[in-house]
């Protein structure tokens, strides 16, 4: 397979004719954002040029240079924008009348070889059902699985939530939530944009399976001091921004929930105390060759008091839980153009810590889980051979180290354990990557081809891979676009695949081949149609080999389904699996994505269908195909938003999915003790009843002379509709009953704008 790819590559750039390099231009309009109407005379900054906006809002920058541009967009009575941009973008700037204080400015439109699901910080705030979160704004896009309870993950297009890389200014994030998916690990006002790629990624990102979520930081105002911040019901959080050294800036945040302060405050009878913290600190020089940047994230979970008894478990012997997740990096990035020659260097180093200890039956049980991460990400990009060429490297040297005492979970040497263990283990493993990716326009820029290729070493895994990746773009005419997407990829095992208890073993890495075929039609008006069509083949999968299926044996397996299932999913890569697995299982995933967008002056909003199934087979079972866990065949999305006034905005969303698939329990036999063990019905046969909630969203600022507030109202399942997420049983399993999701859930808050 390896031999036939590369062979398809070496034809393809062989047979391609030797061409100049295509004049790259940036084109756009220039409106009014409270009433759609063209803005005249702007004057237009982007790299060296500088122009002004015709009669029609409309201008044409030619000739820039390759790489990111900086872009000002300057008018009378209006705010001044800054924004990037990159050659062959199509945008649509909406300015902000100005009447002496600050307002958001955003801009919708893309450049072609942008991901597809791109959001600036504006759009994010101004989203309904997202609570003004970052990555919570992503969750309900096409391509994106819908989770229970809305827990953190993005599940795309048939894939795991571990298989999705995030990456923040570059640096790998663990762990993309804070506890139960309230909120993102960084708050909304440090961020410029987020872009998604659900599937085909470049060949500059390796070891997943799934897509890609880039987040890009925000640069501080250097031109005065400013303090600013957000209180809401479930946290606070301040920022801060001002002049740095080497005519930079910097951008301080910092960020506390208080659920467990109102809880104890309110005496209420919880069973656990959640609280998440996160901070960062943001350095950016003049020049923006130099920037460092240096964010973490800390979640805990204690136990207040235990209920006698939750369902067919027991629990009243619990007498302490305790649960601590944190994350810290540190990243150094220097990138520097030359003509047309761009070179990035970006180490980073970190620290990774997952404790968790809870006292059953008078037993302390516990694990403590640490990764050290010391990471290079290095990239030269230049003009040759008729295109545009890259290079990079990618990797670096991880310290896993494990140390738990609990009873381990069923092995193939011993099926049924009943004793508590300790055991400890530290590995240093090295991932090692390297890139290139070629990028060539031919036939007057109405044809674009991306040829790349990647080759991997999984130091878990003692694993090499190599993985070739295309893209083809043509321009079938003005706004018209077809783009298709090749290419495999590789992802390596988890360390907690490799608990000491399993033995001395090697697990290989996950494999996946994707396709998709994306027709996108984009009008000046503001119109946008997109049609996407997608398959997935996934191989060497980790399956549970040995655990049982319903909700309460064995802690539930992933072919439970409903909650339990679908948790074990979210938790994989953070937490672990603790079942023992092994890389036998097979999948694939299919859909068709329908997007259709329109923005109307004042009016702006989407509407998105979604056909997708995704299966998967488990030979330590049989050989039968099954739905996944987050198999979703049907969801409809429709968002609109309105500026009601310049102070006031209004939106709503309101989503359809089809229920997860679910094991029915079939039967249950008491054993020895007395104890009822539940029997597993036909693995995942049965859904959950749909899923339809509507989300309301109220916005209101004002304007004054030492800033701008902004007070948010965000109401999530506005008809307080009661939805299903999962299935609970009496002691005997003779009585099933559901689980309902959140009713309904306001998110308020005020942020202050200096």
């Amino acid at each position: 397979m390896i031999r036939s790819w590369g062979t398809c590559v070496v034809v393809a750039v062989a047979a391609m004719p030797t061409i100049a390099v295509a004049e790259r231009a940036v084109t756009g309009t220039v409106v009014d954002d409270a009433t759609g109407l063209p803005v005249a005379d702007a004057v237009v900054s982007i790299a060296d040029r500088e122009l002004t906006t015709d009669a029609t809002g409309g201008f044409v920058a030619s000739g820039l240079p390759a790489g990111p541009l900086q872009l000002v967009v300057v008018a009378d009575g209006y705010a001044p924008y800054f924004h990037a941009a990159r050659p062959g973008a199509r945008l649509v700037v909406r300015l902000t009348p100005d009447d002496g204080a600050t307002e958001f400015i955003r801009i919708s439109g893309r450049a072609p070889d942008e991901a597809p699901i791109h959001l600036d910080a504006a759009a994010i705030r101004t989203q309904p059902g997202a609570g003004n979160d970052v990555l919570r704004a992503l969750q309900g896009m096409p391509g994106v699985a819908r989770t229970p309870f809305g827990l953190g993950g993005l599940a795309l297009r048939g894939t795991a939530p571990r298989d999705t890389k995030v990456f923040l200014d570059g640096i790998e994030v663990p762990i993309l939530y804070h506890f139960g998916g309230l909120a993102s690990f960084m708050p909304t006002a440090a961020v410029e944009e987020v872009s998604l790629e659900p599937s085909g990624a470049s060949a500059r990102f390796g070891r997943g399976l799934g897509g890609v979520a880039i987040v890009t930081s925000r640069a501080g105002r250097r031109d005065r001091t400013r303090v600013g911040g957000e209180i809401s019901l479930i946290h606070a959080a301040a920022i801060g921004e001002a002049a740095g050294p080497a005519g930079g800036n910097w951008l301080v945040g910092v960020r506390r929930s208080y659920f467990d302060a109102i809880i104890r405050a309110a005496n209420l009878d919880l069973v656990l105390l959640p609280r998440y913290f996160d901070a960062q600190v943001r350095w950016e020089s003049g020049d923006r060759r130099w920037m460092a940047i240096l964010f973490g994230s800390d979640d805990q979970v204690t136990l207040q008091s235990t209920p006698e008894d939750a369902g067919p478990i027991n629990t009243r012997n619990v007498k302490g839980f305790s649960y601590t997740s944190r994350f810290v990096r540190l990243g150094v990035r220097y990138q520097a153009t030359r003509g047309a020659t761009r070179v990035m260097i970006q180490p980073s180093a970190g620290f990774d810590d997952i404790d968790a200890h809870v006292n059953h039956n008078d037993v302390d049980k516990g694990l403590q889980r640490t990764t050290v991460p010391v990471a290079l990400r290095a990239e030269v990009t230049t003009v040759a051979a008729g295109g545009e060429l890259g290079f990079g490297l990618d990797g670096g040297w991880l310290r896993h180290a494990y140390d738990a005492r609990n009873t381990p979970p069923p092995t193939p040497t011993d099926p049924s354990p009943d004793m508590v263990i300790g055991r400890a283990r530290t590995t240093w493993a090295a991932d090692l990557g390297a890139w290139t990716e070629g990028r060539w326009r031919f036939a007057r820029d109405r044809v674009e081809l991306r040829v790349g290729l990647r080759g991997d070493r999984f130091g878990l895994s003692d694993q090499w891979t190599l993985d070739p990746r295309l893209v083809a773009t043509a321009r079938l005419a003005e706004g018209l676009t077809l783009t298709q997407t090749l290419g495999r990829y590789h992802a390596p095992p988890l360390f907690t695949d490799l608990d000491p208890i399993f033995g001395a073993r090697t697990m290989p890495g996950s494999a996946a081949i994707q396709a998709s075929t994306a027709l996108t039609s984009v009008a000046d008006d503001g119109r946008e149609v997109s049609a996407t069509i997608y398959y997935q083949d996934l191989r060497q999968l980790p399956v549970d080999a040995l655990s049982a299926a319903t909700p309460i044996s064995a802690n539930g397996g992933t072919e439970s389904g409903g909650v339990l299932g679908i948790s074990r999913e979210l938790t994989d890569s953070q937490f672990g699996s603790y079942s023992y697995r092994e890389a036998i299982g097979t999948g694939r995933a299919y859909g068709l994505e329908l997007v259709a967008r329109r923005s109307l002056g004042r009016l702006t909003g989407w509407v998105a269908y979604t056909f997708a199934r995704s299966s998967r087979v488990n030979p330590s079972r049989d050989l039968t195909s099954r739905p996944y866990v987050l198999d979703q065949p049907h969801t409809l999305a429709v968002v609109g938003s309105i500026a009601l006034t310049r102070r006031w905005r209004l939106g709503g969303r309101l989503r359809f999915t089809t229920g997860n698939p679910l094991t029915p329990v079939a039967g249950a036999y008491q054993d020895v003790d007395g104890d009822w063990v539940a029997v597993d019905g036909p693995l995942l046969s049965q859904r959950l009843p749909d899923f339809v909630q509507l989300d309301l969203r109220l916005d209101r600022s004002w304007h004054r002379a030492w800033g701008v507030l902004n007070l948010y109202i965000d109401l999530q399942n506005a008809t307080n509709r009661t939805n299903v997420e999962g299935v609970t049983y009496n002691k005997d399993y003779t009585r099933r009953s559901y689980t309902t999701g959140l009713p309904i859930f306001p998110s308020i808050g005020v942020e202050y704008v200096p």
